[in-house]
């Protein structure tokens, strides 16, 4: 019996797809400081949205901002990022969750004042892992490219 994985058993449609989508459409927007900055601001003003509430309209996020967002959920279990409640409305953390279930969440050094502070905390350092992810000095894609990154 071949106990090799199938391109489907491996994802291997699904990592393609995602690679290209993080190429195409997060990288320049991660890569350019200025749209980085001010996404941060954003992100920073709003990390969870503002839902609507008693007749006021909900607070979303830029379809900049989205789009990032979305590429960061889209991350497997193993090494994400959540906030964890060591004191309610006084002490949260970021852990990194292992991936297999009931195995407990490691924690990171540092401590934030509120939910919010957190959320953008892990923001940061998703932002980071992406940029050294993806730098294309580590990129065997881009060192076939003539010239590098365009």
């Amino acid at each position: 019996m071949n106990s090799d994985l199938t391109g489907v058993q491996s994802n291997e449609g699904h990592s393609a797809t995602d690679d290209f989508i993080t190429r195409k459409y997060v990288l320049p927007l991660l890569r350019d400081e200025a749209t980085r900055n001010r996404l941060i601001a954003e992100h920073k003003a709003n990390p969870i949205g503002t839902p609507a509430h008693n007749g006021r309209p909900s607070i979303g996020h830029s379809d900049d901002l989205i789009r990032v967002i979305d590429k960061f959920r889209r991350a497997p279990m193993k090494g994400k990022y959540v906030s964890v409640c060591i004191k309610p409305f006084e002490d949260f953390r970021i852990g990194v969750v292992s991936g297999v279930r009931g195995e407990p969440v490691k924690l990171l050094e540092g401590s934030f004042s509120s939910q919010d502070a957190c959320e953008h905390g892990i923001f940061l350092k998703r932002i980071a892992d992406i940029l050294r992810k993806y730098d294309p000095s580590n990129d065997a894609v881009a060192h076939r490219r003539t010239g590098g990154w365009k």
